[in-house]
């Protein structure tokens, strides 16, 4: 088939197109230009790719582009980050971007695809869909989350991504649009970057050989567990997603079934010879453990509905996708 994917030269966007390409599928990618990362994961496949160039904001442009390269699957991975406008990343935060790239730029995915006949939209959703988990969804439990569980999403990125979502739903149920939303747990891999202060940072930052420096307390380090997905894995879940027959559901999680703490994630990385270090401060600065079952950010994905409609099952452990992160960073800087 041909599948025409959005934010195709971005950390988790490069790894589908590079997917759907070994699996022998014609695609697109659409882009505002090449960059270093989709570059370091493509690789030689980016000679395979018909590489178009498209502001997703235009609707026109959007609908052109769709018309000419007349894709019968959209990927949709384009999108802007929290780190470009939620509190806590930026001084000061930027509602209408998570407005116009996320929700808008979605729309005019979705209404070329109804226009023009794309059989099916695959779309890149996150975690932050739900915000945060109580109860037994979060510490110390990590009962697994199921896609039912009710959001309640707390940042711009969080909200918008939903309210894309939510979109989606509309055109699946009354615009006769296959929508189906993957939501991803934390995600990790080459070129990824991140706060120190977080695993999938850590790991980026020891691939590239950049001195990390994190610091957390006792409880943050060897007791709060976090469910984490290489992107690599996750790539699959994407070709998967594109391939698969009508599935009776729209939304899935998708994660690597395990939980680690940051430190099984130092561990990790100590295994990997080539990967530098972090520095880590175990401190005690007077904030207590985190209650049992307190609001949290952390848990773990039921992921049964990919597994039996999608045919998901990820394929790295945390060690082996440590490893794999530091080889694919390695192989990009000798190219």
């Amino acid at each position: 088939m041909k599948v025409l994917v959005t934010g195709a030269t971005g950390v988790i966007g490069a790894w589908a197109l590079r997917s759907l390409v070994d699996a022998g599928h014609e695609t697109v990618g659409l882009n505002r230009g090449m960059t270093t990362v989709g570059n370091g994961i493509l690789g030689d496949r980016a000679k395979q790719v018909e590489w178009v160039r498209c502001d997703l904001l235009d609707g026109l442009a959007v609908a052109s582009v769709v018309k000419r390269t007349d894709p019968d699957v959209i990927a949709h991975l384009a999108s802007a980050k929290p780190w470009q406008m939620d509190v806590g990343f930026v001084p000061r935060p930027d509602p209408p971007l998570g407005v116009h790239a996320i929700v808008d730029g979605t729309l005019n995915v979705l209404e070329s695809a109804r226009l023009l006949g794309v059989r099916r939209v695959v779309y890149a959703s996150s975690k932050a869909a739900y915000g945060d988990f109580a109860g037994p969804y979060t510490y110390p439990a990590y009962q697994p989350v199921p896609e039912d569980y009710p959001p309640t999403p707390d940042s711009i990125y969080g909200i918008t991504k939903l309210c894309a979502e939510q979109l989606g739903l509309y055109y699946r149920d009354h615009l006769g649009v296959d929508f189906v939303a993957l939501r991803l747990a934390a995600t990790y891999g080459p070129f990824k970057r991140g706060s120190v202060n977080t695993p999938n940072g850590l790991i980026g930052a020891a691939a590239e050989g950049r001195v990390s420096k994190g610091r957390f307390s006792e409880h943050e380090y060897y007791e709060e567990k976090e469910e984490l997905v290489y992107n690599r894995d996750v790539g699959e879940a994407f070709r998967l997603a594109c391939e698969a027959e009508p599935t009776r559901d729209a939304v899935f999680n998708i994660g690597s079934g395990a939980l680690t703490t940051v430190a099984e994630v130092v561990e990790a990385i100590k295994a990997v010879p080539q990967a530098r270090l972090p520095e880590i401060e175990i401190v005690e600065d007077g904030r207590p453990a985190r209650e049992p079952g307190a609001r949290s950010g952390h848990c773990l994905f039921d992921e049964t509905r990919a597994a039996q409609q999608l045919g998901f099952e990820p394929s790295y452990g945390l060690a082996a996708g440590v490893a794999d992160t530091v080889d694919v960073v390695a192989a990009a800087a000798k190219r």
